[in-house]
Order: C-alpha cells, then sequence, then structure tokens
C-alpha cells in the first residue's frame, strides 16, 4: 500500500558529453564544443609537441594548435596519471578558435544531466556546471570558453569589445547595411 511520488524538474539540461579524467578526478566536457581526438604515442609524444615562445602547440594536419594542460589550468597534481608516455588532446572549439585539451584519460561518451553549480562558485568561469555519474560521485562539466579564456587562447578583452560595439551602435539608433563590392570585367 506505498505509494512513491517522485517530481522531476522540466528545467534540467540533458547533454552529451565526453568524459575525461586529469589528476585522478572526473570531469565532463559539452560535445557541441568537441572536434575531434588525438592520441600520440612513443616517439610522435616526444617529438609532435613544439614551442612557440614557451608556449606548447602541436601540429594538426598543417595548422598550429595550441595546447592547454587541464591540470595547470584546474592546478592539480598529477598523481593520478597514466604511466604510459602517451599524450591524450581533446580538440575544442571555442568560438571561432580551436586549441587542444591535454587530459591523462579519455574515458567514454555519456548522456549527463547538468546540474547549476552554488552560488559560492558561480564566479568560476572554468565550470559550467556539475553532474552526478552513475557510479554516484561528482563530475564537474568544463566551460570550454572559460578554460580559452582563462588559459590565454581566446582574448576576453577582444569579446568584451565586440559587445560593447553593439551596444554603443544600438544606443545611438544607427543603422548599418552590408554591401556586396564586385568588378565585371577590366
Amino acid at each position: 500500500g506505498t505509494t512513491l511520488k517522485i517530481k522531476i524538474p522540466l528545467t534540467l539540461a540533458i547533454i552529451p558529453a565526453l568524459v575525461v579524467t586529469t589528476g585522478g578526478d572526473r570531469f565532463a566536457i559539452p560535445q557541441v564544443s568537441l572536434l575531434e581526438l588525438v592520441r600520440l604515442e612513443g616517439e610522435q609524444a616526444r617529438k609532435g609537441i613544439e614551442r612557440i615562445q614557451g608556449a606548447p602547440v602541436y601540429r594538426l594536419r598543417g595548422h598550429l594548435l595550441p595546447l592547454v594542460h587541464l591540470n595547470k589550468q584546474l592546478q592539480i597534481t598529477n598523481h593520478g596519471a597514466t604511466a604510459d608516455d602517451a599524450i591524450n588532446i581533446v580538440v575544442l572549439q571555442a568560438d571561432d578558435r580551436q586549441f587542444g585539451l591535454v587530459v591523462d584519460e579519455i574515458n567514454d561518451t555519456e548522456e549527463i544531466v547538468v546540474k547549476p553549480l552554488a552560488k559560492q562558485l558561480k564566479g568560476l568561469a572554468v565550470f559550467a556546471g556539475a553532474t552526478i555519474m552513475g557510479d554516484g560521485k561528482v563530475a564537474l562539466i568544463l566551460d570550454v570558453l572559460g578554460i580559452a579564456q582563462r588559459s590565454n587562447v581566446v582574448s576576453e578583452l577582444r569579446d568584451r569589445s565586440l559587445g560593447e560595439e553593439k551596444k554603443e551602435g544600438e544606443g545611438r539608433g544607427e543603422t548599418k547595411q552590408t554591401l556586396l563590392l564586385f568588378s565585371v570585367g577590366e
């Protein structure tokens, strides 16, 4: 004679995410920002990563891809590092820029329920929320744009200035017109 009622809020968002491990902790990366996964092993791992003015980059199909180490960005000690010398790179897109996020391990893709962060943690730009995994442990959801801005892959100043220019133009009532200029013949 027991009746159970479960109320599920409609505002919960369920998104596909890639689950990665760094420093023994699991993190979720929304797949909307994910482009591809790259694994460098052996000689390729040792010689594939170059440095330009001290910043690590990887040459991916002729284009330089800036690398961001997740453990350094989150200031995690790397006690959970794998024994092999392989490098796992998650290629992400933030705004119009691509960058590689170096993680210890790539686990799997999962459908996750996004839980908002508490108001005390809202100021952390590198996290978009949290989720409870199937085993009951919490995994933080990474904010790809926040990580890109914190690691200086995407400029915060540029993004803010573009937003301010739009607001200024709207405030003055200016209208803009897009034109295509071309010539025919000589």
